[in-house]
């Protein structure tokens, strides 16, 4: 793990490292306030240990986009500090090649506003030390991927949990109601608790890994169908 050791990197320029251009730059349909609140995502693919950040206002229209190796928190430290502290007035859409990657992937955001940031980590920031936070995030970000791997690890069960899986897929293909609402909150209960599972994402066992996406896939295409007959 590269933990905050020099190297020869412009910390003071880092645009080099933003694919966010390269995806065709697009104007918002609304303000982009960066003074008032920043959203920061990381998201973990699941092969090479790599680690994509994004930063945005809302989710929307990202002004960076990097990929980087999760341990060299050194380099994740000087990305986060340009997108909490620096100055963004070109934006892209996600619509890239990268943003198709990141539908099967693990993935977080870091919502901060003034001086309150909101992780995941289960644990927060003192507000009085703005000048560490990125390197909190760089640092929890890397031991969080360790912490997911783990869980991945007790969940596989030396690949035994890919029955379970299976069969988890096949009671959601099976239509059990006509009526596609009574359909979907008859699943909900399972849909919601492989949602909790979505560390499987980085399953270093191909099929589970596999098999999590499909019951993923399978999930998104049950709330299309509820959400267009209940809106």
């Amino acid at each position: 793990m590269k933990l905050f050791r020099k190297k020869d990197i412009d910390e003071k320029d880092l645009s080099y490292l933003n694919l966010a251009p390269r995806y065709g730059l697009v104007k918002p349909g609304y303000r982009q306030d960066l003074s008032r609140k920043r959203v920061l995502e990381f998201a973990y693919l699941p092969d090479g240990e790599k680690l994509v950040l994004l930063g945005s206002m809302d989710g929307s229209y990202p002004y960076w986009v990097s990929e980087t190796d999760i341990s060299d928190t050194e380099t994740n430290t000087a990305i986060v500090e340009s997108m909490l502290h620096e100055d963004f007035s070109s934006f892209t859409g996600t619509n890239g090649e990268i943003f198709r990657k990141l539908r099967d992937c693990y993935r977080r955001r870091i919502l901060v506003s003034g001086n309150d940031v909101s992780t995941p980590f289960g644990h927060g920031y003192a507000k009085e030390q703005p000048q560490y936070w990125s390197r909190f995030i760089a640092r929890d970000i890397y031991s969080y991927h360790k912490r997911l791997k783990d869980l991945c690890r007790e969940r596989e069960l030396d690949g035994r949990y890919l029955e379970f899986l299976r069969a988890y897929l096949k009671k959601l293909e099976t239509k059990t109601a006509s009526d596609p609402v009574k359909e979907y909150e008859s699943k909900k209960i399972l849909m919601d608790l492989i949602r909790s599972e979505d560390y499987l994402y980085l399953s270093d066992n191909r099929e589970i890994r596999d098999t999590y996406i499909r019951i993923r896939n399978v999930i998104g295409e049950l709330y299309n169908t509820y959400m267009s007959i209940v809106r």
